[in-house]
């Protein structure tokens, strides 16, 4: 099995106590930023400092509800859309904390095609990640009334290549991307669907309905939660720190530079607490349920996130007890009779 943890990382699991509650959660993403809020956490004993033992499986084990189906998972990382359809398609899946409150996804497009704005997409090709990445861009089409149908008022979608040598290749006029990794260079034109008012969350937590059943269940949940946020904050408040950890000893020279600054920028879209967005989600969803036929999902989800768990999380911790007043014989001298 492959993991995302190097060993600097793996020696914190001694850390945790044989007693404690256990977590195995299924995370997403091949990059090691991606997760590093988790692997932070981890690091630094935050999930033992709630009691908890949390077993972090790497992106590549398996698809991040693939792993909560089977049962070989009891909470996974994944964006909103991929969760809405799997749940529209029958897995009870429920939303209980936003690790991201903004979107990331780009589309990053050479100019020299004619592609400097979104107006300018129809009859190009792009390049898409695919594996649930793909809802989001088509709800993003469905905006702008393009049809991925190769025709020359639609677009074509063709399977990203890594990194950016669809653009460098000219295979694409565009390339999905991310706003915390830009692509760097010159006659670029980077797109962001929030123009359109397209923009879907992307990162949060998801487990099944039948997780949420009792209040020591959902105690347990919002311990990982809190614990997760604290690392996140951590993680994108010392960016080089936080990469040099992950990557680490002697990592390369410009993978320490690009992690670390992948980082700083995802502090701009972190959740301040992890509890997700109403209003947010509620766009999402009209999002996704934009584009009549050809709509990402067919009917307006259901029960399909819970607020308990992060109101849970961020509960103030109660007010230590008044000190007791010392006994008046300790404290003063008897009074003197006359």
């Amino acid at each position: 099995m492959k993991s995302l943890i190097p060993a600097v990382l793996i020696q914190a699991l001694a850390a945790f106590g044989a007693g404690a509650d256990e977590l195995t959660v299924q995370l997403r993403g091949t990059s090691p930023s991606t997760s590093a809020g988790f692997l932070l956490a981890e690091a630094r004993g935050y999930y033992a400092d709630e009691g908890l033992t949390v077993r972090l499986l790497p992106a590549d084990d398996a698809p991040p509800f693939e792993s909560i189906a089977r049962g070989n998972a009891d909470l996974a990382v994944e964006w909103m859309p991929v969760a809405l359809v799997a749940r529209e398609n029958g897995l009870p899946l429920v939303n209980i904390g936003q690790i991201f409150a903004r979107p990331a996804l780009r589309l990053t497009c050479l100019a020299e095609t004619g592609v400097t704005s979104a107006a300018d997409l129809g009859g190009k090709t792009i390049g898409s990640w695919f594996h649930g990445t793909e809802y989001a861009l088509q709800a993003w089409l469905n905006r702008l009334n393009l049809i991925p149908d190769d025709s020359l008022s639609g677009v074509s979608l063709l399977s990203q290549w890594p990194g950016n040598e669809m653009l460098s290749h000219k295979q694409a006029a565009c390339i999905s991307t991310l706003s915390d990794d830009p692509v760097p260079g010159d006659g670029l034109a980077e797109l962001d669907p929030q123009a359109q008012g397209a923009a879907v969350l992307e990162d949060g937590l998801y487990v099944l309905s039948s997780a949420l059943t009792n209040e020591d269940a959902e105690e347990r949940l919002a311990a990982f939660l809190r614990a997760s946020m604290k690392g996140w904050r951590e993680a994108t408040s010392a960016p080089d720190e936080s990469a040099r950890l992950l990557l680490g000893p002697d990592p390369d020279p410009d993978a320490l530079r690009r992690h670390a600054e992948m980082l700083r920028r995802m502090g701009a879209r972190l959740s301040a607490d992890g509890a997700l967005d109403e209003a947010e989600y509620r766009r999402t969803v009209a999002a996704l349920r934009a584009g009549g036929a050809r709509a990402v999902l067919r009917h307006d989800p259901q029960d399909a996130y819970t607020t308990r768990i992060s109101a849970r999380a961020n509960r103030p911790e109660p007010a230590p007890p008044a000190p007791t007043p010392a006994a008046s014989g300790a404290a003063e001298a008897a009074p003197q009779q006359q």
